[in-house]
Parts: C-alpha cells; structure tokens; sequence
C-alpha cells in the first residue's frame, strides 16, 4: 500500500518544533476521497458550530503582535499631503 505524507503547519514553541505527519492512502478511489472529505466537512459544520466564538478569539490571540511597534521616524516636512 502507498501513503503519501502531507506535513502540516509548525507547532508553537511551547509545543516544541517537531512537524505533525499525515499519511494519506494512495489506493483510495474517488468516491473512497469524496467520502472522508463529506465527513471531515461535516465534522467541521459540527465543530465550527459548537465553538465559533472560543475558535475567534483563538484565532484572535493568536494573530496579536506582542512587540511594540518602532517609531516610524518620518519626516513631517517631506509628507506630500
């Protein structure tokens, strides 16, 4: 049986460095695929629907700059406006 490997994103540092590893079968057919995409979409309809908000505020969190910002140090005598 062939697998093909599909990395997924790097986890956090806290979670340390490593790669989660998935092997997707090469045999499936097509209505094999369509079948476990159903479901895994389905199973996202589920989860998104039970924990929109908590994944929003994840997400939020997650995408928030911790480090200060640096002066922009610009010329206000140069501004063309």
């Amino acid at each position: 049986m062939t697998r093909r490997k599909l990395v997924m994103g790097q986890r956090s540092q806290e979670e340390g460095n490593s790669c989660t590893m998935w092997e997707l079968p090469t045999h499936w057919t097509a209505a094999q695929a369509l079948a476990v995409f159903e479901v895994l979409d389905d199973l996202r309809d589920l989860v998104v629907a039970g924990y929109a908000k908590k994944i929003q505020q994840a997400a939020r969190l997650d995408r928030t700059v911790t480090t200060p910002s640096l002066p922009a140090n610009i010329d206000n005598g140069d501004v063309p406006f």
